[in-house]
């Protein structure tokens, strides 16, 4: 190998390390400030999960003017758990028709006018979802309560399943879908006794993402639900609380016991989230069709 060829090929092993770690290095700038709030919110709500005890703080009510023993968040735990369970509840079904309706007959022209609808309510700006809720629910009824926040909350996550769901729909193999419609039933049995179990894994993980969009939401409840977090909902037309809409009540407060309720309970939201985005992670990895 000449001097020549030996000294352009040096240039290139140098210019490829170099372009190798300005890449690493824009990488780490672009995720150092996720991993620092990631990182202040499990200090910080760490510090006062420990203080107040695990249990306690999940089961007990928030007591923010007795910095000593704040408290904790149960009655807003089990009020996110009656949104999310109500909201999946009427958001699923209603995107999974959908979701079905765009993939299986996406030559009709309404198809594509639910589909192009559905892309544009995932970009749809959530806050504007709950002034409708407010303005069609809240109003007539006189009072906020549980079940004005959950249609909020389905309107937010049914875009997001149904999309879904037609992506996971259309990804089964053409062969598969002839071999269900040979067996000579009809169409509406082959996609849901058939073809709807072959896409189960991607139409699962199209309901998780959903319902980790929906388990952090403020904005929607912020017109819907009232905000009563010292005792949990009884009736779903009743006022009630959720963990997103504490965090934002509460550090907005002077008291530090507001601060520390919002710390812990933060750091409950995170973890639930995480959780639900690892088990998606998981199932698009298992994936088999």
């Amino acid at each position: 190998m000449s001097s020549d060829t030996q000294s352009i090929e040096s240039r290139r092993r140098l210019a490829n390390i170099l372009g190798l770690a300005i890449l690493a290095l824009l990488a780490l700038l672009a995720v150092a400030p996720l991993a620092h709030i990631i990182y202040t919110v499990i200090v910080n709500g760490a510090n006062v999960i420990a203080k107040v005890g695990l249990f306690d703080f999940l089961t007990s009510p928030p007591r923010p003017q007795n910095p000593q023993n704040p408290g904790g968040i149960g009655p807003v735990l089990l009020g996110s758990a009656m949104l999310i369970a109500l909201a999946s509840a009427i958001g699923v079904s209603l995107a999974l028709v959908a979701g079905v309706f765009v993939a299986e007959f996406r030559r009709a022209g309404i198809s594509r006018l639910v589909l192009i609808l559905s892309l544009l309510l995932v970009e749809f700006p959530t806050i504007l979802v709950g002034l409708y809720i407010y303005a069609t629910i809240v109003q007539p009824m006189g009072t906020y309560s549980m079940l004005a926040g959950a249609l909020a909350l389905s309107l937010v996550m049914m875009p997001y399943v149904a999309v879904q769901v037609s992506e996971a729909l259309r990804g089964v193999p053409q062969d598969l879908r002839e071999a269900a419609f040979s067996l000579g039933i009809s169409r509406l049995k082959a996609v849901y006794r058939i073809i709807l179990g072959i896409a189960r894994r991607g139409i699962l993980v199209g309901i998780l993402i959903g319902v980790a969009k929906v388990a952090g939401e403020t904005a929607p409840l912020l017109f819907t639900i009232g905000g009563a977090f010292n005792k949990p909902p009884t009736s779903l037309t009743e006022p009630g609380g959720a963990v997103p809409l504490l965090i934002y009540e509460f550090i907005q407060q002077p008291g530090p016991g507001y601060h520390e309720l919002a710390w812990g309970a933060s750091l409950i939201l995170l973890t639930i989230v995480f959780s639900i985005m690892v088990i998606a992670r998981l199932l698009v990895k298992g994936v088999r069709l």
